[in-house]
């Protein structure tokens, strides 16, 4: 069982990094430049830190490691949060208000 437990978590990490890895090799000058743009982008903290959080809480679901799974909310929750005072700031209300509710409905659930 931890055979397929560590092939799994394996597969969870290696596939999105190869895929962008490869996605970004096979995109052009301007492509590259745009990527690095968005990445300068404070509300792409969002996005980053919601899916590495969401990866490492599956990872510590899977391999049944408590610290891993409180690390990984934690990580979703600094996206959320980071989302919505990004939305503020850009007088995205409703989208703050969104991620706000959204994030606190997901800590709720997580510590339930």
């Amino acid at each position: 069982m931890k055979i397929i437990q560590a092939i799994i978590i394996i597969l969870i990490w290696a596939i999105p990094i190869f895929s962008i890895r490869k996605t970004y090799k096979k995109m052009d000058y301007e492509g590259k430049q745009d990527v690095k743009d968005e990445l300068k982008n404070p509300s792409f903290l969002l996005f980053v830190f919601t899916c590495i959080g969401f990866q490492v809480l599956i990872t510590g679901n899977i391999s049944e490691i408590k610290l891993l799974q409180h690390i990984g909310a934690g990580l979703v929750f600094i996206g959320f949060v980071s989302g919505c005072v990004g939305a503020f700031r850009q007088r995205y209300f409703k989208k703050g208000i969104g991620l706000m509710l959204a994030g606190g409905i997901g800590a709720v659930i997580y510590f339930i």
